[in-house]
């Protein structure tokens, strides 16, 4: 794992270090949300009465539900890391 994610985020005085987390959190943010919104169309559009369709339409809310939980992480840790530079 990198090394700057088994450190907490206040722990560090380089604010560069701090600049880089933020920007690498809001680009994964930025990133989830996108790929989010892209799930919702092919969930809505694969809607149809087969069972191989049917397993794909689960397998895409299922994935639209974890990337919106991701982001959910992710803003935890963003505030987190505002806070602490913050501070």
């Amino acid at each position: 794992m990198y090394e700057i994610a088994q450190q907490p985020a206040a722990a560090s005085d380089d604010p560069g270090i701090w600049f880089l987390a933020c920007r690498e959190i809001a680009a994964a943010i930025s990133t989830l949300d996108a790929a989010g919104a892209f799930l919702v169309g092919l969930a809505d559009s694969s809607d149809w009465q087969s069972a191989g369709l049917r397993a794909l339409h689960e397998l895409l809310e299922r994935l639209r539900g974890e990337t919106g939980v991701e982001v959910g992480h992710l803003t935890a840790r963003e505030w987190e890391l505002g806070r602490g530079g913050a501070a």
